[in-house]
């Protein structure tokens, strides 16, 4: 199935990847300054997700695929943001 990954992020750097035990490309499904990007999952594999952001403290940050939100919130003084979850 093929789903929409997107990070709202109105001034910054990303990478975002998507991943499975069996399928890890190595490579980041998004890169700034792309914002949105289609993924291939196959149905009832795990997935999971990473990130690393960077940006002026303050500056907000939504990463969703689809209609799920995976991550949300702010840059912080480190100006750095990451993180990683299970689709």
């Amino acid at each position: 199935m093929t789903k929409t990954l997107k990070i709202t992020m109105p001034d910054g750097k990303w990478l975002v990847d998507i991943f499975s035990q069996a399928n890890d490309s190595g490579v980041y499904d998004l890169i700034h300054p792309n914002g949105v990007t289609d993924v291939s999952l196959n149905e009832g594999e795990m997935y999971g997700f990473r990130y690393s952001l960077q940006g002026k403290p303050g500056t907000s940050f939504k990463i969703e695929l689809d209609n799920e939100v995976l991550a949300e919130g702010e840059i912080d003084n480190s100006e750095t943001a990451s993180g990683s979850g299970v689709v």
